[in-house]
C-alpha cells in the first residue's frame, strides 16, 4: 500500500533570519526560516544549467541574494515566478522565535542553530532514503567543525546508510542560492514585510511550510463578535487543534502509514495558514504531495487508509465535491454535511424500502437488518435516537 521511493536527491539548504531569541533586544528578526531545495539526480545537470541563465539574467555581477532584493516585490515577484518554472521540490521550517520560552536552553545561539538544524534534518533523512544534502556554509567555521558529529548522535544510524551532509560556498553552488531566495522570501512573508500573497508564486514547487512550534490561531476581540463569527472561529480554532494534536502524538511512530497521515495533517495545516483557508485540496493534489514524501499511494487509498483513518482519530476534516480542507467556518462543516447526506439518505432510503418489502412478506419474521449485527441501523430504522 505506501511505497517508500528512493530516487537519488539533491538538498540544498540555506536560511533567513538571526538566531537570537532575545527578541527585546535591537536587531533580531522575530522569525527563523531554514529553507531545503530538494531536486532528483537526473534533472540536476540540466535544471543549474537553466538557474544559472536566470542567475545571469537578474544579478549579472553575482548570485541570487534576497537581501539584494529587499522592499522591490515587483522584482521579487519576477524572480520568483521565473525560478517555480525549474524542476525541483521545496520544503521550509520557520521558527516563531516569540513561541519559544526566553528561559529555555535555546537561549544560547549554537544550541538554538543545532536544535532547529537538526528538525529540518531529521525530517529531510526520515523522508528521503537516498539524499546528498549542501548546506551554506558561510560563517559557520566553528558550526561546520560538530554539526555532522552531533547530527550522527542524535538521529539514527539508519538515516546516514545511503546520505552524505556537507556544508559549501554558496557562490558555487547557485541551488543554495535559491534556498536562500526561498527562505529570505518566506521570512519577509512571515515577518509582515511583504504580503503573504508572495507565497502563492511558489505554491506548486512547495512540498510543505512546516511551523515550530505548532501553534493554533488566537481570539483577537471575541467578545465582541457576532454569534456566527464566534462559531466559525470555534470551528476553526477546534480544527486547527486537533490537527496539531494529532501530529504532536503521531509523528515519532515507527508506522509508515501513520506518517503519511501525519504528512497529510502537515499539508492540510500548510494550506490553512499560509495558502488559502478557504480553498478546497483536490486529492490528486495530496497524492502528488505524498509521494514527494515517498508515500505511493491511490486516489482510493488515500480516501481510505488516510482521510477515513484521520477522522476517526477526531481529525476535522470538511469536504465537498472540490476536495477537502481544515474547515475555516461553519459553512464549511454544512458543505460536508451537505455531501455526506446526499450519499448516505438514499442508501439508506434504498434500504429501508427493501427491508420492508421482506418483513412484509414474511411477517415480520425476516429482518435483514439484524438488530444484533447491526445495531446502529436498527437504531436508526426503528427511529431508536
Amino acid at each position: 500500500m505506501v511505497d517508500l521511493v528512493a530516487k537519488q536527491k539533491f538538498v540544498y539548504v540555506d536560511e533567513s533570519g538571526d538566531p537570537d531569541i532575545e527578541l527585546s533586544k535591537e536587531g533580531p528578526s522575530d522569525y527563523f526560516v531554514l529553507s531545503a531545495i530538494i531536486i532528483e539526480s537526473d534533472f540536476l545537470a540540466d535544471e543549474e544549467t537553466k538557474l544559472r541563465e536566470i542567475i545571469d539574467r537578474f544579478f549579472p555581477r553575482g548570485q541570487i541574494k534576497s537581501s539584494k532584493i529587499g522592499s522591490n516585490i515587483s522584482r521579487r515577484r519576477k524572480i520568483l515566478d521565473s525560478v517555480t518554472k525549474l524542476n525541483f521540490s521545496h520544503y521550509s521550517q520557520v521558527i516563531d522565535k516569540s513561541l519559544i520560552i526566553s528561559d529555555s536552553g535555546l537561549r544560547f545561539r549554537k544550541s538554538f542553530i543545532k536544535y532547529i538544524n537538526r528538525i529540518l534534518y531529521k525530517k529531510l533523512f526520515e523522508s528521503f532514503s537516498d539524499i546528498h544534502v549542501i548546506a551554506d556554509r558561510y560563517g559557520r567555521s566553528e558550526f561546520m567543525k560538530g554539526f555532522k558529529d552531533y547530527l550522527l548522535k542524535r538521529l539514527p544510524q539508519r538515516l546516514f546508510e545511503r546520505s552524505t551532509f556537507k556544508f559549501e560556498d554558496s557562490n558555487d553552488y547557485p541551488f543554495i542560492q535559491l534556498a536562500d531566495l526561498f527562505a529570505g522570501s518566506i521570512n519577509r512573508c512571515y515577518s509582515g514585510v511583504d504580503p503573504m500573497d508572495v507565497l502563492n508564486i511558489i505554491r506548486e514547487r512547495t512540498i510543505i511550510i512546516d511551523e515550530w512550534p505548532p501553534r493554533t490561531p488566537k481570539p483577537i476581540g471575541y467578545d465582541e463578535l457576532e454569534n456566527s463569527e464566534k462559531y466559525d472561529y470555534l470551528v476553526r480554532h477546534r480544527a486547527v487543534q486537533q490537527a496539531d494534536s494529532f501530529v504532536e502524538k503521531f509523528s515519532n511512530s515507527a508506522s509508515e502509514i501513520e506518517q503519511a497521515q501525519v504528512a497529510a495533517v502537515k499539508y492540510l495545516l500548510y494550506y490553512f495558514r499560509t495558502a488559502d483557508p478557504e480553498e478546497y485540496i483536490y486529492t490528486s493534489k495530496l497524492q502528488k504531495y505524498l509521494a514527494h514524501y515517498g508515500f505511493a499511494m491511490s486516489e482510493r487509498e488515500i480516501r481510505q487508509d488516510i482521510i477515513a483513518a484521520l477522522r476517526d482519530h477526531s481529525v476535522i476534516i470538511a469536504s465537498n465535491y472540490s476536495g477537502i480542507k481544515l474547515p475555516y467556518s461553519v459553512d464549511d462543516l454544512s458543505n460536508f454535511v451537505s455531501m455526506v447526506s446526499s450519499q448516505t439518505v438514499p442508501y439508506l432510503n434504498r434500504l429501508e424500502v427493501c427491508r420492508d418489502f421482506f418483513l412484509l412478506a414474511t411477517n415480520g419474521e425476516l429482518d435483514i437488518v439484524d438488530p444484533v449485527i447491526y445495531p446502529e441501523l436498527a437504531r436508526y430504522f426503528s427511529n431508536d435516537t
